[in-house]
């Protein structure tokens, strides 16, 4: 997923993406501590049988789940990044003659894999030090993290991001990064991408479940200017502000909306509702980016400011740190204690994914940006003019 900053031509940073990256990594977080409560992770699993304001049916059934929507808020990451990643060679376009792709494809590489590989190591140390022999005391999720594989084929695998789909053993979180990774590869044909999204969860192929979010993304970036003056007229007539507030609720409602509807829904309808999820992220990001309340929200007070930026600087890192700090915790705390794992593992995290980023992630982009203009400079016949 791509932290980086949303620049844009003449506008500066949009700091409230920003902050939604932070809330996105934030409630990642928060969805694996939660699956670490074995009726939270049992009601995940099914909802026969659950009990109507049980502790499961808050965490799965009720608007709440919101709150804990860690895979949902991982398609709010691709959103953002096909954002992110369509923004600079526009600006490029709009700045200059040239958008230099060599250097673009090696700084990606670059900026990807060297946190990725940190990360992969960072978990078999945690693995080493607090063993996955889980059995299933603590619930269906934590069982599904037993006798990770450590062999050196899957080291690699893992680290390689481009590689099989299963979800890793390892590092779990680090799925997502492989569809980040094809779709940076693949920037040129964004209109391609784009004209599959409609095609999204009713396939039930993975590239056009996870590309088409990216696509998204790409779209709301390349008519950014259009979209930007539409919501300053239609926020001028009450309509228009109706219209922003019921979006702004469709969009968390939509991201959500298998779960809610998940008692009613089997077979082909639960796939139907499941893919709602893309159109919720998209939802989402596009009122953030262009709803002025969202604006306001994300400047209401200098501490909230500095909160909301901190987390989004750090979004990454947290993202690919967190899980096996949250399952050794878990572990340790035992059975029927899985609040005192998370009272550990929660500001362990963080602290963790402030050093990544300083120590690893901001070097990455560095050597990534020097990498990638040095060997632009060496090539400059393969570096094709926009």
């Amino acid at each position: 997923m791509d932290m980086t900053s949303a620049a844009t031509p003449g506008r500066g940073r949009l700091g409230r993406l920003d902050a939604l990256r932070g809330v996105a990594a934030v409630v990642v977080l928060v969805h694996h501590v939660s699956m670490t409560v074995p009726q939270i992770a049992a009601a995940y699993e099914s909802s026969a049988d659950l009990t109507v304001f049980s502790v499961g049916w808050w965490a799965t059934l009720s608007p709440l789940k919101v709150l804990l929507a860690g895979p949902e808020f991982v398609l709010v990451f691709f959103v953002l990044s096909g954002f992110v990643l369509v923004r600079s060679p526009l600006a490029a376009r709009w700045n200059g003659p040239r958008y230099d792709w060599v250097a673009y494809y090696v700084r990606r590489v670059i900026r990807l894999a060297v946190p990725v590989l940190v990360s992969v190591g960072l978990a078999v140390i945690w693995i080493v030090l607090v063993p996955r022999a889980v059995g299933t005391a603590g619930g269906p999720w934590l069982a599904r993290q037993d006798t990770p594989d450590l062999g050196l084929g899957n080291l690699l695998r893992e680290a390689s991001i481009i590689g099989e789909t299963r979800r890793p053993d390892i590092n779990p979180p680090l799925w997502s990064l492989v569809w980040e990774m094809w779709f940076s590869l693949l920037l040129l044909w964004a209109a391609f991408w784009c004209a599959l999204a409609s095609l999204g969860y009713v396939t039930t192929t993975q590239p056009l479940m996870y590309l088409p979010p990216f696509a998204l993304g790409a779209l709301l970036a390349a008519n950014f200017d259009e979209l930007q003056r539409c919501s300053e007229r239609l926020v001028e007539r009450l309509r228009g502000r109706l219209l922003g507030w019921a979006l702004t609720a469709l969009g968390p409602f939509l991201l959500v909306a298998y779960w809610m509807l998940r008692p009613l829904t089997s077979g082909a309808w639960s796939d139907v509702t499941l893919s709602l999820r893309v159109a919720g992220a998209f939802v989402i990001v596009a009122t953030v980016a262009f709803w002025p309340a969202a604006q306001r929200v994300s400047d209401r007070g200098q501490l909230v400011r500095r909160l909301f930026a901190w987390l989004g600087s750090i979004s990454f890192s947290l993202y690919l740190v967190h899980f096996p700090i949250v399952v050794a915790f878990a572990l340790l705390a035992g059975p029927g204690r899985w609040w005192l794992g998370a009272l550990v593992s929660v500001p362990l995290s963080l602290l963790m994914a402030q050093a990544m980023t300083r120590w690893v992630e901001r070097p990455a982009q560095i050597y990534g940006t020097r990498a990638g203009a040095s060997i632009s400079e060496r090539m400059p016949r393969l570096a094709p003019r926009t």
